[in-house]
């Protein structure tokens, strides 16, 4: 039996079918939400951009958040004796997935 489910998100108007661990699909859908308002705010600034260039410049918001995120943690991270560190570490191996998940919609998008 297999562990993964294939959802549908919706990425700037485009169903896109994203396979994710069963119970992570309402994490996938707040990830593709955060996506669409990151798109939504840069289009309202450029009109008439490609969705390749959109696309771009959506991951870089999205990356430099996210990097204001791991500063304020790696700020914050405890002693290696301490009980949270497993936690900071299961933080960190879900950006790496998330990364490697927005990589897999960037080819989607490019292919089209």
């Amino acid at each position: 039996m297999s562990n993964k489910v294939t959802i549908k998100v919706n990425i700037n108007n485009t169903i896109y079918p994203v396979t994710c661990e069963i119970g992570e699909e309402d994490k996938l859908i707040k990830a593709s939400n955060e996506v669409n308002k990151a798109i939504e705010e840069l289009s309202s600034i450029s009109s008439g951009i490609s969705e390749t260039r959109l696309l771009a410049m959506t991951s870089l918001v999205l990356a430099d958040k996210l990097n204001e995120k791991v500063d304020v943690i790696s700020n914050e991270v405890p002693s290696s004796d301490d009980k949270d560190l497993p936690h900071i570490r299961e933080l960190l191996d879900w950006l790496a997935k998330s990364t490697e998940r927005m990589n897999k919609v960037a080819k989607l998008l490019e292919s089209k």
